[in-house]
Formats: C-alpha cells, structure tokens, sequence
C-alpha cells in the first residue's frame, strides 16, 4: 500500500503489517528529506527513521537509501538498483525485481530479486539478489546440456549489466511471477520450471544441474511414466482384439456369401425382423434401432422394401431403390391387417437426405472395424481398421519395453 508522510513523500509498505486502513508514520531523515518528480521519496542517508506518532513503534537506520520507486536498500546494494526500474513488487511488498535485460533466443527475461522482513513495517532491503529468469518454454530443462547452457547465458547477461551482483545464490526458472509469488500458500507448481543455484564461488563460475528442484523435469518423467502406462494398457488391449479378430474371421466360415450380414449384425445393425407375435407387441415399437434395408419401390404411402424380408417402410426421406442403414421402429401393431394379416411395417427416422449403401447388403457399411469398435470401445478402433494397426500398438510397447530395460 502507499502511504504519504508529513512532508508529502509517498513510501510503499505491505498491508499485512498494520493493521490500519490509513497508517500515520511520520518520517525524519539526515539529510532532510526530498520528494522526487515522482512524489515517491528518494534520496541516499545518513540516517533515516520513522515513527507512528504518539507511541512506541518506530525504527531507525544508517546508510541507507530510497530508490525512486519507494523502496529502500543498503547503500551497499545502490549499484544493483542503480538506473534500473521496479519491475515487479510482490503483494506484501517483501520481494522487489528489477530487470536486467533478455534472451530474446530463449524469450527469457532476467530479473535481479532482492528480498526484506516482511513482520516489520519498514525496512531496507539489505541481503545481495538472487536471480530469476522468467520463460513460457521449459524445454531447455529437460536436457543437462542445455539446461547449463541456458544458466551460462543468464550468468554472462547478469555479469554484463550488475558486475557487483554475481554471487552464488538461488536462481529461479518460472513461466510466471505468480508462480514464484503466489497469493497466499500455494502447492501448484506447474508453472514452476527449476529452482536451482548459480554465480561465482571463489572467483569462478558454479553451477550443478544435479542440484535443485528441476520441476520440468519432473512433469517430464510423470508424462513419459504415464504415456508408458497407457502404451502397456493399450497393447493388451489390441492383443486381445487381435484374438477376437481372429476369432471372428474364423466364425465367418459359417456366413460364406453372407459375411456383410453377419458383421452387420454383429455391429449392432438389425438384419432381420422379429417373429410376426413379436412384431404385434406393442412394447416392440419403443424405439429406434439402426435396420439394414433394402428398397424395391414405392406404393402409396409406404416404400417397399424385400430385405430383411418383404415388408415396408414409411420415411419422411426421398428413398430410391437401393440399399441402405437407418434407424428404424416397429409400427406394425398400429396399422390394420391386409387380407387378416399383418403387414411388417416400420417407420425411418432420419435428419436430412438419407444416404445409400453403395454395395449390396451394405457391404461398405460393415466391416471388422465396425464390429471390433462395438465390442472394444476404448480401443480406438474405427471403420477402417486392419490388423495392422492393432499389431502397431503391440510392437510400439515391445519397442518401448526394451528402451526402458
């Protein structure tokens, strides 16, 4: 929050230090204090204090200064703010970037991250930086190789802009600020890429990618565990419909010049009617199944159909003498008799033009897809599925097992 002194100079504190909505501090300083163009306090101190007046409460500090931002720092950190603009304050005013420039390659941005107690009202920031790197692309911190060289590259751009501020400290990775400096607790860590450590030590530069927290990484290996679980599952599966397939290739045997018949039925679609007492339960008409069908002619009202058996259909569709699958109900019991019987009737529902089979008995219309896909639903099988790509599935996972041993 800003608050603004006796003197008219505007300061920055957290909120969650005091309790009042409009704080009254009174601030005196050595030399006096002068307000900036941009009314926020700046200057550098020999001594800096401030108080709520008519209590106790108050501190005081030497060698100090007040960046044009409103914050303050240790005179020893006034060449690693100096020239350079607040980028980023977080919400309890405790951690303050400033930006140091960029690795447009990377699309990175480098900041230098000071820190303060946050229990206090007002208080110098006086530790040395640690360093943040800000990235929407994490995949320099999945490979060892390039992960030291992306932190060579942040090393070498800190050195070149803050010479005085290369240190071995903490260095953050993060796709956002938010990540880094979440309001409140929290255990999210997705946009989190590395926390790591980095600078000189001695004289020379230091860096291990074996240390730290590699986040990345660890999706990385959370993703591949899965995708490998997933693969597994996935070839048993088509191990088994392999088995089925073979199965059913063989069951074909019995259905020689009526193999699109039975794969028909087989994938749901009805290839004959129910028995004429069937036919006449009302019950039978509660719904809409998908019918293969043959279309011999029109009379009257009614399209003539001799497949599944002679009979008829009442469609609000165009239908031309051809085979085709539609959705069809019963209306059989609803329709008087023709010379005392009953004439199997059924109505087609359809949204639309109604498309024709374009091979007899709707061969095109049926496959072992079709009735593989009915049987393994999670299997991903569609119309035009061949043994081969089930056998793909199997030899991915064996090529996989093998990676992994």
């Amino acid at each position: 929050m800003g608050i603004t002194d006796g003197s008219g100079c505007k300061w920055v504190i957290s909120k969650s230090v005091t309790d009042e909505s409009d704080p009254s501090l009174s601030f005196a300083s050595t030399p006096a204090m002068p307000c900036s163009a941009s009314g926020y306090a700046e200057g550098a101190f020999d001594k800096l204090r401030w108080a709520v007046p008519n209590t106790y409460r108050g501190d005081t500090w030497s060698k100090t200064i007040v960046h044009p931002s409103g914050l303050m720092f240790n005179q020893a950190l006034v060449p690693a703010v100096k020239g350079k603009a607040l980028s980023f304050l977080n919400s309890r005013a405790d951690q303050a970037l400033f930006q140091v420039g960029e690795l447009p390659a990377r699309n990175m941005k480098v900041y230098l991250a000071f820190e303060r107690p946050n229990y206090r009202v007002l208080s110098p920031f006086s530790s040395d930086p640690y360093y943040v790197a800000i990235t929407t692309d994490e995949a320099f911190a999945l490979d060892a190789v390039e992960l030291k060289r992306a932190v060579v590259e942040v090393y070498q751009l800190v050195k070149a802009t803050s010479p005085t501020t290369v240190g071995l400290s903490n260095l953050f990775f993060a796709k956002n600020f938010e990540a880094l400096y979440p309001e409140g607790y929290a255990s999210e860590t997705k946009d989190n890429i590395l926390k790591t450590r980095m600078g000189e030590n001695r004289g020379e530069f230091y860096f291990d990618a074996r240390q730290g927290n590699n986040f990345a990484l660890r999706r990385e290996e959370i993703r591949l565990r899965e995708v490998r679980r997933l693969q597994q599952q996935m070839a048993e599966l088509h191990t088994r419909v392999l088995e089925r397939y073979e199965q059913l290739k063989s069951g074909m045997k019995e259905f020689e010049g009526r193999e699109a018949e039975a794969l028909a039925q087989m994938a749901g679609i009805k290839v004959t009617f129910p028995s004429p007492i069937a036919m006449q339960d009302p019950s039978s008409s509660k719904s809409a199944v998908p019918m293969m069908i043959h279309v011999t002619g029109k009379s009257g009202d009614f399209y003539e159909v001799d497949f599944p058996r002679k009979g008829r259909i009442q469609a609000d569709a165009e239908l031309e003498s051809q085979w085709y699958v539609l959705p069809a109900a019963n209306m059989t019991p609803f329709l008087p008799l023709e010379d005392g019987r009953a004439v199997p009737t059924y109505r087609v529902y359809t949204a639309g033009p109604a498309e024709a089979c374009k091979q007899d008995h709707c061969a095109d219309r049926v496959s072992f897809g079709a009735v593989l896909a009915k049987e393994f639903p999670s299997a991903g099988i569609d119309f035009n599925w061949t043994p081969a790509v089930s056998q793909q599935h199997v030899i991915d996972w064996q090529q996989a097992s093998v990676q992994i041993q």
